[in-house]
């Protein structure tokens, strides 16, 4: 929806910078006005920029074995050209004030002229007028820089009627003036728009404002312990968010719930964040729990069944040692023995098991290591 809305647009401003620019160049050429004449030559431009960045944006969305996310960052590229063509037009205004060319010659009386670029300003500002705030909702930066070319076009028409009024009145070198204040604004945008593009194809982070946004989100979750990375950075109009997070909790199937649920959360608080890679471990401990499994005569267990008694060791990072034996609750009590053990361990935060599995116990093993408990031989 969000791709069609932003094609529409480049379309709607493709064909209207061409009737513009024909229209300036018809009556510049007819008048010998260089002012319109340049007007009409950097609408031609636009229709250069915006022709572009609408190929790049019917391409950025299409994904292949490739690309699997698609080419957003092709929107980017298209913008940053399309910045550099906008520089350049602006670097052409420029030469124009400060050359020693005559501006207005009198083919077409200028009353005319002024009525002629009163329709076509208002046309361009209508027009800006819709895009910006087309701009503001979907967030492309494809439709920013056809908005920024619209902007330095009303720029340029301003300046060819103000140079037409003014010489009407008499004021010498005022358009001129005007010409490179507008051109020094104009190169400001458009700096400012390929510094933009240029640090998204570079996967940059973006603004702390986002990303403080992100990690409220997180950190409103009562199961996460710790963010240890957030980096989200921008690919053509999208947000692509790389996190790992340390979750209080030990039961996959909880866990997945809380990181489903950031998600969502994550996605409805940031529109456009579309990708998001989320990684997550439980919480260390600043204790190494070790969980030795006995049969009734005190040897390591080689079967679950067998487990009679459970020697816990807890050490700490400076090496200091504290061990008890308990019995397992859970001993001769039937079927499912193995599993309610297994919870008891997961409870008890233990990190390593001393165990000699049976090959019969092998589907047991996978589910320890799952858990992230660690199997051992013996304590050595």
């Amino acid at each position: 929806m969000v791709e069609k809305e932003r094609e529409v647009w480049l379309k709607r401003s493709v064909i209207l910078n061409i009737i513009l620019a024909i229209s300036k160049l018809t009556v510049g050429f007819l008048s010998g006005n260089r002012v319109i004449l340049a007007d009409g030559i950097h609408s031609v431009s636009d229709v250069i920029s915006s022709s572009f960045i609408l190929l790049s944006i019917k391409l950025s969305g299409k994904k292949s074995e490739k690309f699997p996310y698609g080419m957003h960052k092709i929107e980017d590229f298209s913008a940053l050209c399309g910045g550099l063509i906008i520089l350049y037009a602006a670097f052409i205004i420029l030469k124009e004030a400060f050359s020693n060319k005559n501006f207005i010659s009198g083919n077409i009386d200028a009353v005319y002229l002024i009525i002629f670029l009163l329709n076509i300003l208002f046309i361009q500002a209508l027009f800006a007028l819709f895009e910006y705030k087309a701009s503001k909702k979907l967030n492309s930066p494809g439709v920013n820089t056809d908005l920024l070319d619209w902007m330095l076009d009303a720029g340029s028409t301003s300046l060819a009627l103000l140079s037409i009024i003014l010489q009407r009145i008499g004021i010498p070198h005022s358009q001129r003036a005007a010409m490179i204040i507008i051109a020094l604004i104009i190169i400001k945008e458009a700096v400012e728009n390929i510094k933009d593009s240029i640090f998204a194809l570079l996967d940059a982070s973006i603004s702390p404002e986002i990303t403080g946004k992100a990690k409220r989100v997180i950190l409103s979750h009562p199961a996460v312990s710790n963010i240890q990375t957030l980096y989200i950075r921008r690919a053509g109009s999208i947000y692509i968010a790389d996190i790992t997070l340390q979750l209080n909790e030990r039961s996959m199937t909880k866990a997945h719930e809380v990181i489903d649920k950031i998600e969502e959360e994550l996605k409805k608080e940031i529109p456009n964040l579309q990708i998001i890679t989320l990684h997550y471990e439980p919480v260390k401990t600043r204790y190494r729990k070790i969980a030795v499994l006995l049969d009734k005569n005190g040897e390591t267990a080689r079967r679950m069944r067998d487990v009679a008694k459970i020697m816990i060791i807890s050490e700490t990072p400076d090496g200091q040692k504290i061990s008890y034996t308990v019995d397992n609750p859970y001993y001769g009590k039937g079927k499912g023995h193995s599993i309610k053990l297994l919870s008891w361990l997961i409870k008890e935060d233990v990190s390593e098991v001393v165990f000699k599995p049976l090959k019969l116990d092998s589907d047991r093993l996978e589910l320890f290591e799952h858990l992230g408990i660690k199997i051992r031989k013996d304590l050595v």
